[in-house]
């Protein structure tokens, strides 16, 4: 799927990558793999039926993957419709009509790109020491911060209908989304050999404003981009909070871990075992949180505000104002991680609640997504 250049035989085949300054710990990459951001869509589960409906209703002369590696997703497809197909990959060994697609998507007239481009984030590529596979492609795109988004740009430029399976990250990014006809999050992994979080999305080559870009979550159609962008939390700071603090009196497990039992929550600091020398400036998963001149008997009713707040919050959006965490809970939900932002406002809800002098009410903003739970905790 991706990306060796004139000179890339000289490249190591494997590089060691750093995990922890720390205590100094490195662990071996396959850096061809990692540097071309290949992985391999064995599964099918990609292929629901509002993308079907989608690539049908487009009626098609022919199905294009500029990024065809094994050729999973025309064989896939050729089974459903009766469409020509074309690969495309940069390794001639795979069979494919050759072509390196981050700089040109060959075109066909009357085509739908169904594809799964390579990822790799720009920080990524350096901190993992694969650089050199693709320092050309960024050095040529500086906007762009990951392979993907360039892919894109290159499908869009070939041709108007363009399916691709990105990382989920791409709902937050600031990728021009305009011209989406929906957006589907994807929780049944269609990989084997990554648990990065992906959505499917289809682009109808017409501009439009957010609200009328279908948003869903497999099958289930759970609103519009704008509700989604409408439902991010902005804290009011009105109240000092102090995030990563040691000596802080209150615990919170900002991701949701893969037994379902434990999702993100708040929790009294003697609730939350978790050695206090692993608290850093830069620790956003787990930390304790410190919130001057609340009184210790406030504590407990302070936390189980805040996790009514946060419960009616992840039912009212359907989880999709919460970034993704990589792979699913053993229920086969996505997990999701808390950013700080979002759990300061939460707190700042919850503050209001228990009464805390200075508090005002804060915006926890749950419409339009409101009904669907009638704000009620779950």
């Amino acid at each position: 799927m991706q990306t060796p250049e004139a000179g890339h035989e000289s490249l190591p085949n494997t590089v060691r990558m750093l995990v922890s300054r720390e205590k100094s710990r490195y662990t071996s990459i396959d850096a061809r793999k990692v540097g071309r951001g290949r992985f391999f869509t064995e599964k099918s589960t990609w292929l629901l039926p509002q993308v079907l409906a989608f690539i049908r209703k487009v009626r098609p002369r022919s199905i294009v993957d500029p990024f065809a590696g094994r050729g999973d997703l025309l064989r896939v497809i050729g089974v459903v419709g009766k469409w020509r197909l074309f690969g495309y990959d940069i390794h001639r060994e795979l069979g494919w009509h050759f072509s390196d697609s981050l700089i040109r998507v060959p075109r066909h007239k009357g085509a739908l790109v169904l594809t799964n481009p390579p990822f790799l984030a720009k920080h990524s590529a350096k901190r993992k020491r694969v650089w050199p596979y693709v320092q050309k492609y960024f050095g040529a795109n500086p906007h762009r911060n990951d392979l993907y988004q360039i892919a894109l740009d290159r499908c869009r430029e070939a041709v108007r209908f363009v399916v691709a399976i990105v990382p989920e990250t791409f709902i937050n990014s600031d990728y021009k989304k305009d011209c989406l006809f929906s957006i589907t999050i994807l929780e049944n992994n269609p990989f084997s050999d990554t648990d990065c979080p992906v959505c499917i999305v289809c682009f109808d080559g017409i501009p439009k404003t957010s609200d009328r870009i279908l948003v869903y979550k497999d099958t289930e159609l759970v609103g519009t981009l704008a509700d989604i962008e409408a439902a991010r939390l902005r804290p009011c700071h009105y109240v000092a909070i102090r995030f990563n603090d040691p000596k802080g009196r209150i615990g919170l497990r900002a991701v949701d871990l893969a037994d379902p039992s434990k999702p993100i929550q708040f929790m009294r600091r003697s609730e939350l075992n978790y050695d206090l020398k692993r608290i850093k400036h830069s620790s956003r998963l787990v930390t304790f949180v410190e919130i001057p001149d609340l009184r210790n008997s406030e504590v407990p009713y302070l936390v189980a505000a805040a996790n009514e707040e946060l419960s009616k919050f992840r039912c009212a959006t359907s989880d999709l104002a919460l970034s993704p965490f990589k792979g699913n809970t053993k229920g086969g939900q996505r997990r999701r991680r808390l950013d700080y932002q979002a759990a300061r406002v939460i707190l700042e809800k919850a503050l209001a609640r228990v009464g805390y002098k200075g508090a005002v009410q804060a915006s926890l903003v749950l419409s339009p997504f409101v009904s669907r739970c009638d704000g009620a905790a779950q």
